[in-house]
């Protein structure tokens, strides 16, 4: 017998490894067919495999006064749902949609206040951010609880087709992942240079986003910020939970350069000297520009990423639940979400470049 609808649909959610990359190369084509998603046949091309990965998925069960519910939580995301018996049978991906082509990859503008890379090619195309879901079982009702959603900014050559494609298998996962809880992501910003500079403190900032919808996260204590922040909370029927991160850690992965843990509010003062700077900013001064960055990497740089760090950012999470105005409990021991975001850094400023801001 099949797994009723409602169980297997909910246990698809627990999907959220979440790889973030920027960086310049050609797009892979956005459809594959059915069943053949995963070899050739217009397939995107796969992030590298790293080896880096987010927390897995963690689950407990919960019983109050007004329910008895599920909650689930890993370095990508987290929800709840309450237990449901019977549903009755329910037909695969493959017996339901056979045949019908997949847009596996969905391409939006950046979103506004994410720092774009320097476009040097304007009249052959621009940078759009690109949604590729990845790991997709089709012999499951929804996915598969694998299933990834990868994050791209990537140069997209003019006539690229980026519209959004519309059919059954389609537009199904793609609900799934928009209707899915998931942690705001820190796109890397820079400061006070875009492009940081050798020998200058570097402060890091964050832009956290909602990967699936690019908004800005701005919740809890970080409510009305532009930047937005590393909390999350979600209400459904009176029952709760919220994420909040304890800590950043930034690692370029580069010999004689190390990393730096920081608190997840990566303070920074515009237009401040680095002495007038937040006694707990999070910065690097790099020694050394990243033109040398493929032969002094302490991991494999893949081809695609040019001249440029290809550094690790680990948020740490800590996951709650609870009745709304009761008792919140904590749920594991904690969430490490991992990422890969690229660092450029220039000696001095190069020809074609944004202006530079210098302290």
């Amino acid at each position: 017998m099949r797994p009723s609808v409602k169980v297997a649909v909910l246990a698809s959610a627990f999907v959220l490894a979440v790889t973030v990359f920027f960086g310049t190369h050609t797009p892979p084509a956005a459809a594959c067919l059915l069943g053949n998603c995963d070899s050739g046949g217009g397939t995107p091309a796969p992030p590298p495999d790293d080896g880096v990965s987010s927390s897995p998925t963690r689950v407990e069960r919960v019983t109050t006064p007004a329910r008895t519910c599920s909650v689930y939580a890993n370095g990508g995301g987290m929800g709840s749902y309450c237990v449901s018996l019977g549903g009755g049978d329910a037909l695969t991906l493959r017996e339901r949609f056979g045949g019908q082509p997949l847009q596996r990859c969905r391409y939006s503008e950046i979103p506004a206040g994410i720092q774009q890379p320097f476009n040097s090619r304007p009249d052959e195309g621009r940078y759009m951010l690109m949604r590729c879901l990845g790991n997709i079982d089709f012999d499951t009702v929804s996915g598969g609880r694998d299933r990834t959603l990868d994050i791209s900014i990537v140069f997209v050559p003019n006539g690229t087709d980026t519209e959004d494609q519309r059919n059954g298998i389609t537009d199904f996962l793609w609900r799934q992942v928009e209707s899915s809880t998931q942690m705001p992501v820190p796109v890397m910003q820079p400061r006070p240079n875009p492009t940081p500079l050798v020998g200058t403190p570097t402060y890091f900032t964050f832009q956290w986003v909602d990967p699936s919808s690019n908004d800005v996260v701005a919740q809890g204590p970080y409510s009305g910020r532009s930047q937005g922040g590393p909390f999350r909370r979600i209400e459904t029927n009176g029952f709760v939970m919220e994420a909040q991160a304890s800590s950043i850690r930034i690692d370029p992965n580069q010999e004689g350069i190390g990393a730096v843990e920081c608190s997840p509010d990566t303070p920074y003062t515009e237009g401040a000297r680095p002495a007038a700077q937040p006694a707990d900013a999070c910065t690097i001064t790099f020694p050394r520009s990243s033109a040398s960055a493929r032969e002094l990497a302490t991991e494999p740089i893949p081809s695609n990423i040019r001249e440029a760090f290809y550094a690790d950012v680990e948020v740490r999470w800590d996951v709650r639940y609870g009745e709304a105005g009761g008792e919140m409990r904590p749920l594991g021991d904690g969430f490490v979400m991992r990422m890969k975001q690229v660092i450029p850094v220039q000696e001095v400023q190069a020809a074609n470049q944004p202006p530079i801001v210098v302290f």
